[in-house]
């Protein structure tokens, strides 16, 4: 009896498809790759290397090694050419165990910080205000949709970023025009609703979980007036979970600087590098859609009166991380953890604004994405450019409300741009113009991703922190905002202690003197 070790192509073998190392380039990548990996990370720990560094040093490193096995692959143009080669692909899956332990890791503790999270604020007695800040959080949110949006659309219609593209041709039947399903804003809503208990957490898609926690949070405090022992020993309960779900979290934070590693490194490797030059003025334009994004983030903040300088010297650890990783959901942890411990924004809105913006009102791939697609289509088809009725206005007043509402619920995972495009598409009838359009935009998704989630998450950070001012609830040690400011943050919540304490008490003789009524 024999062991197939190196099957031809066509077959298949333990090292081709149990080991992954068909080749021995494979084994060569594979061993100098972990062979920097491991010392460098032994090294970080041994010489206590601020986090920061660390993050940097990683992005580095992977970048490097990701330029470097392109250059001997000779840059393939295609996702077919990167396919010939491989002894890439095979190092790619040894080069993602790293990546996937580490998503893996925040992943599996999203929903239960989540959760949690929710529960200890809706279940604290004499907790006010959080309808009040939901609704601020959701208006900034969808106006960060709303500019990027407007910025990048525009910007195509410049640029004429589809000029060239031809894309009637590439529609079957050369009708542009198509049947699509989308769903009506009630769905919407009630979709957030969950069916199941543990079918919502299962799934772990935020907005759900949320309303579970709200729920559950809420009928904690309810029942504390009839069994205030019990209620209590829940909330010590809970808080006990939360303590041991962040500790859980800092174990796989300490591995992230070899994860970023691995992230960038196969962002690179996993990708027709080459076919840049060929859609350079889409992934141009997507990224200068970016940074005005953030550029106009930055003019609100200090707006609103932060200090810029305080402000992203805390947020730049949750934009490397989204960065890097690609999901905000992945992020939410590190970007919640940045808020309390380092902006010192209080819990009650850290807990509410930073889950909602990663499942809603997001930047870029909401706004971004869309604003992209729409004048994408419209300068790369004649036929809906010379046949939309009403004009290229009407048509843009048609898109932004289609990404507003599309922007209100998108799971923050990788890919959802993907979702995004096929329902702006099919909101305005061209749902058969998905796949000209997504051929071109989605090639290079993955990095374009990058920037994407980034800003997703530092919108979110940055509406969280805009929030928790307009309420009072930046801690007296902050360094985001000045000592002037931070005095005014006592009158504002002192004032907003007042008003809910003065509502709450007309609420109750309003109530005793109705009750007093039907008894009489």
């Amino acid at each position: 009896m024999t062991i197939n070790l190196l099957a031809d192509n066509a077959g298949s073998s333990i090292l081709n498809d149990f080991l992954a190392l068909g080749s021995w380039q494979t084994l060569v990548a594979v061993v100098v790759f972990y062979a920097v990996i491991i010392p460098f990370f032994i090294l970080i720990n041994r010489y206590k290397v601020k986090f920061i560094y660390r993050i940097l040093m990683g992005l580095g490193i992977g970048l490097v090694f990701g330029i470097v096995i392109q250059a001997i692959i000779g840059f393939p143009q295609t996702a077919e050419g990167l396919k010939e080669h491989t002894w890439v692909m095979q190092f790619n899956i040894w080069a993602n165990l790293l990546k996937e332990i580490f998503i893996n890791g925040i992943l599996l503790l999203t929903v239960p910080v989540v959760f949690l999270a929710i529960f200890r604020i809706t279940a604290k007695p004499g907790q006010k205000g959080i309808g009040r800040i939901t609704l601020k959080g959701i208006g900034l949110l969808l106006l960060n949709v709303t500019f990027a949006f407007i910025i990048t659309f525009w910007l195509g219609i410049l640029f004429k970023v589809g000029a060239g593209m031809d894309l009637d041709s590439q529609v079957e039947g050369n009708d542009p025009n198509g049947t699509h399903e989308t769903k009506p804003l009630p769905q919407i809503i009630w979709d957030y609703m969950p069916k199941n208990f543990m079918g919502a957490l299962a799934l772990g898609v935020i907005i759900p979980v949320m309303v579970l926690g709200a729920i559950t949070g809420h009928s904690v405090k309810m029942l504390n007036k009839r069994k205030p022992e019990q209620m209590a020993r829940i909330r010590n309960a809970m808080d006990t979970g939360w303590d041991l779900v962040i500790s859980m979290l800092m174990t796989f934070m300490k591995i992230m600087p070899i994860a970023v590693i691995s992230m960038i490194t196969t962002a690179i490797t996993s990708r027709p590098i080459g076919a840049l030059a060929t859609i350079g003025k889409v992934i141009g334009l997507g990224y200068l859609s970016l940074l005005i994004s953030v550029a106009f983030l930055t003019l609100m903040l200090f707006l609103f009166g932060f200090r810029l300088k305080g402000w992203w010297k805390a947020a730049w650890k949750p934009l490397v991380q989204a960065f890097a990783t690609q999901s905000s959901n992945a992020t939410l942890p590190v970007a919640m953890e940045t808020l309390k411990d380092d902006m010192k924004v209080d819990d009650k809105v850290v807990s509410t604004i930073a889950p909602l913006s990663t499942s809603l009102g997001l930047m870029a791939c909401a706004g971004v994405q869309a604003g992209l697609v729409t004048s994408f289509l419209w300068t790369g088809s004649d036929k809906i450019a010379s046949g939309f009725s009403g004009g290229l206005a009407v048509f843009f007043i048609m898109s932004l409300i289609i990404c507003l509402i599309a922007s209100l619920g998108i799971a923050g995972i990788p890919g959802t741009a993907a979702v995004v495009t096929s329902g702006v598409l099919g909101g305005l009838g061209y749902a058969s113009m998905f796949g000209p359009v997504y051929a071109i935009i989605g090639a290079l998704d993955g990095l374009f991703d990058m920037g994407r989630t980034a800003v997703n998450v530092v919108a979110g950070v940055a509406v969280a922190s805009m929030t928790a001012k307009t309420e009072g609830l930046i801690g007296d040690d902050s360094e985001i905002l000045s000592a002037k400011q931070l005095a005014k943050q006592k009158e504002i919540l002192s004032n907003r202690i007042k008003k809910d304490n003065l509502k709450e008490t007309k609420q109750l003789a309003l109530k005793e003197k109705m009750a007093a009524k039907k008894a009489s």
